[in-house]
């Protein structure tokens, strides 16, 4: 399973959706209703399923599965 894959599973499983689902614009707050808390259950969950961590500034800059990927494909290399 590749690091977009991954993150997929994470965000579905976070928001209760099917795979299936997501796609690289669909919007963390808009189109799967993550309130603040939700949200940042998500990104703690990939920061540790992914052994990194996340600045505020990078936090703030994902609002799309493709954002959430970016950011932590960025930090794991």
């Amino acid at each position: 399973m590749n690091t977009h894959d991954r993150v997929i599973y994470m965000i579905s499983w976070a928001a209760s959706v099917p795979q299936a689902q997501l796609c690289p614009t669909t919007n963390l707050k808009d189109d799967l209703n993550l309130d603040s808390i939700d949200f940042m259950l998500l990104i703690v969950k990939l920061e540790k399923w992914f052994n990194v961590i996340l600045s505020e500034e990078e936090v703030e800059s994902i609002e799309t599965v493709k954002d959430a990927t970016s950011c932590i494909v960025s930090k794991a290399a």
